[in-house]
């Protein structure tokens, strides 16, 4: 037994004297050139933002803005319609998107011709019917994987129904809201009355993926049954004093192309990926553009041409006896990013 202590301990002493930390050498290379096109057939302005991308030892989010590209977009009939720059980096489209037709990117960019394939403009999409349910959403404070930092949201998480007949039945959601409060402050004079503040302020909600959908594979049918859309949490306070008065939830639904949500669902699943053999790369995103003139040239991101339509929802948390409100809003009234109106209930405020 004395023996076999003593081979163990030299043996554990020769493995740890050949541990040694791998750090691999990465070569830096030259940032290519990354192009964010999404172009909607329902806007009057449209932008295509162009920078460089970011090295791997770089400490920023984006590259530097790209600010002498010559930008393009062509339709199937050959009509070029350029994209002058407006400001970092942005390229400014001011077109009536003719929703029969093709279009195509064409990016010129350091003696480079970057291009995309033709693509064909969605029919505008709609939904049957938005519909909740009660939910708790468990986060972990700080990134950290602690039970003491484990913090549990009650609200209501939106789901949509999609009876699609159309050609392309791929769409991608986005949404922000607009959080109602209201509060009152002692008035002033002889018979005092309190004065009632009525606030407003526009929330957009953090993901760290797209949110898309699209038919169930090898199925005849093109429905699409109760896609999650988005998270709702029941109340949110903002400063002592303040009264919850409810969500205006401002939700868009994107018609896109197949290709489209190929990069998408690529992208997807990147972010998803947990450090795994089998993880998908970055450059399998399956991107519609490349570089015509050289073809060992990259570039990064995707153009997407799509087609939208808006719908708006009041949610309202009332008990766990009564559970919460959601109804369709009607109205579609511009809303400042925040305010506050003194004793004047603002036009597009929502009531339970």
């Amino acid at each position: 037994m004395k023996h076999l202590i003593t081979y163990g301990f030299l043996l554990f002493i020769l493995l740890t004297g050949c541990e040694d930390i791998y750090r691999p050498d990465i070569d830096e290379v030259d940032n290519v050139l990354v192009a964010d096109a999404r172009i909607s057939a329902d806007n009057d302005l449209n932008y295509v933002y162009l920078y460089e991308s970011v090295g791997y030892y770089e400490n920023a989010s984006s590259g530097p803005a790209v600010t002498d590209a010559t930008v393009s977009l062509i339709d199937n009939d050959g009509f070029e319609y350029q994209l002058p720059h407006y400001s970092h980096g942005q390229y400014v489209l001011n077109l009536d998107i003719n929703p029969d037709k093709q279009y195509h990117l064409k990016i010129e960019y350091n003696g480079d011709v970057y291009e995309s394939e033709y693509e064909q403009v969605p029919q505008k999409p709609s939904m049957d019917t938005v519909y909740g349910e009660e939910e708790t959403l468990v986060q972990l404070e700080g990134g950290e994987n602690d039970v003491d930092n484990v913090k549990e949201v009650k609200g209501v998480r939106l789901y949509t129904d999609i009876s699609s007949n159309e050609e392309m039945p791929y769409y991608r959601f986005t949404t922000h809201y607009i959080l109602q409060y209201s509060y009152s402050v002692p008035g002033e004079g002889l018979i005092p009355m309190p004065d009632y503040y009525y606030g407003w302020k526009h929330v957009y909600p953090q993901s760290e993926s797209f949110n898309i959908a699209s038919p169930p594979e090898y199925s005849a049918s093109k429905a699409i049954k109760k896609h999650p859309l988005f998270f709702v949490q029941n109340s949110r306070k903002d400063s002592v004093g303040h009264i919850f008065e409810g969500w205006i939830v401002i939700l868009y639904q994107h018609a896109i192309t197949e290709n489209a949500y190929g990069y998408y669902d690529d992208l997807n699943k990147q972010l998803a990926g947990e450090g795994k053999i089998f993880d998908p790369l970055y450059v399998q995103a399956r991107s519609n553009m490349e570089c015509t003139t050289n073809s060992d040239q990259i570039i990064l991101g995707n153009f997407e041409i799509s087609s939208s339509n808006e719908t708006r929802y009041y949610v309202r948390y009332i008990s766990e006896k009564n559970g919460f409100i959601l109804r369709p809003i009607e109205e579609f009234y511009e809303i400042p990013p925040s305010g506050e109106m003194k004793n004047i209930i603002p036009e597009f405020w929502q009531y339970p």
